[in-house]
């Protein structure tokens, strides 16, 4: 009897699998007439089964079915191909020669997919873990590139677009180690990218420097800066990094001895010159520890490079905003003295009044390489470059201020709002 039990089981199995396969077959039949939806519950009655989720006929039917979905109205902002792509990857690794050439298309289409919707969820700002997210989506871009070894998809790598798609996808997979902090797993993702001519960019540049400096590699951050500097010469956040780097290093007399060599050679060189205030600017104004014995004769050094600059590039917004700070901050420590004075005795009031014209003073310096400032690079608000952003920021901050004490209220009136909106 047990026998008898036994075989009407084995058919019976084998009669669930001949209906899983007649609902392949339909689903196939209804996708070749455009029926994607009664196609779609077909495979997915097929699927049921665990062993038709194995068979390579089920998996391209299924793959080529969730990925068509996608072009259909009701699905076309779903995420819906994904099933289909896995399905498709899982018979590449599978069964690699059925139906070689058309499974390729279809993996072709999800690598396109996963790029757009990696990049669309990476540019998402509301979304706090948007850097995890684009990195799930984008992995998946190079796991179907990587397929067979990287030879899968060796035919169409010659195509520009797949080549851009893939050398950013990888691009940004180190931003997104690098911005959730996991700088030893991004720093050789953005060597690489900084090797390669597709993505070589400056912001490459600047994340890989942050990177060394986060993990105390200061002979790398070095090495760095000066490949940055020498390919993108002109850049201003690279100059910054640089400068920074000298800073934080404790070498600024290297710099300062380094930066006055360059200039000699190139006297009119604006950049140099401009570094030049900034690195004085810093010597005597450290941001720990005691003033230094010769601050005043650093400043006047910094205020004649301020001037220079200018002079030789007079309608740079940056190094306008920048001498404007530097005459500004002076203003804002004599402000401090004369708000630190509390009491209304003859000789406090007389030490108040003194101050003043100082600070005034420095505020009508400031003023005018402020507007100038203002002039410059408020017509490029929504398309700055480098440090202009920040520089603008600087300005306004500094205009308002400036116009405040004036009492220039109907000036401030139409700075804030231009504030506000970048903040």
């Amino acid at each position: 009897m047990r026998k008898v039990i036994l075989t009407i089981a084995a058919l019976g199995i084998t009669f669930a699998g001949i209906a899983q396969e007649k609902y392949v077959t339909s689903a196939n039949v209804a996708l070749n007439q455009g029926h994607f939806e009664e196609a779609k519950e077909e495979i997915d009655k097929a699927m049921k089964n665990p062993e038709m989720q194995e068979k390579p006929k089920a998996l391209l039917a299924k793959a080529s079915i969730y990925i068509a979905l996608k072009t259909t109205e009701k699905y076309k902002t779903s995420d819906i191909y994904r099933e289909g792509a896995q399905a498709a990857i899982k018979l590449a690794e599978t069964k690699p020669e059925y139906e070689k050439e058309t499974v390729d298309i279809l993996l072709l289409s999800c690598l396109g997919l996963y790029y757009n919707d990696g990049m669309i969820a990476y540019s998402n700002k509301d979304d706090a873990n948007r850097y995890n997210a684009a990195a799930d989506l984008l992995k998946n871009v190079l796991k179907i590139q990587q397929l067979n070894g990287g030879k899968r998809l060796e035919k169409f790598e010659k195509m520009p677009k797949l080549d851009s798609a893939i050398a950013k996808t990888k691009m940004y997979l180190a931003f997104c180690s690098y911005f959730t902090g996991k700088y030893a797993e991004a720093i050789p993702m953005l060597i690489a990218a900084k090797d390669n001519p597709i993505t070589k960019s400056t912001y490459v540049y600047e994340d890989l420097i942050d990177a060394y400096e986060k993990t105390k590699e200061l002979d790398k951050e070095l090495a760095v800066i000066q490949e940055a500097r020498a390919a993108f010469p002109q850049d201003q956040s690279l100059r910054n990094d640089e400068l920074n780097y000298y800073i934080i290093a404790g070498k600024q007399e290297e710099l300062v001895k380094k930066l006055e060599v360059e200039s000699a050679k190139d006297p009119g060189n604006a950049e140099l010159v401009f570094s030049m205030a900034i690195v004085y600017s810093g010597l005597a104004n450290p941001k720990t520890g005691e003033k230094p014995a010769n601050k005043a004769e650093l400043m006047k050094k910094a205020e004649d490079a301020f001037v220079k600059a200018i002079s030789l590039s007079p309608d740079n917004g940056e190094y306008n905003y920048n001498l404007s700070g530097f005459y500004n901050n002076q203003a804002k420590d004599i402000n401090d003295q004369m708000n630190a004075i509390t009491g209304t005795s003859a000789a406090e009031t007389k030490k108040y009044d003194a101050l003043k014209p100082q600070r005034d003073g420095f505020f009508e310096k400031a003023l005018p390489y402020a507007e100038k400032a203002y002039s410059v690079l408020d017509p490029k608000s929504g398309s700055f470059k480098g440090g202009e952003k920040n520089a603008y920021l600087g300005t306004l901050q500094v205009l308002i201020q400036i116009y405040s004490i004036q009492n220039k209220m109907d000036k401030v009136g139409v700075l804030r709002p231009k504030l506000n909106a970048i903040k």
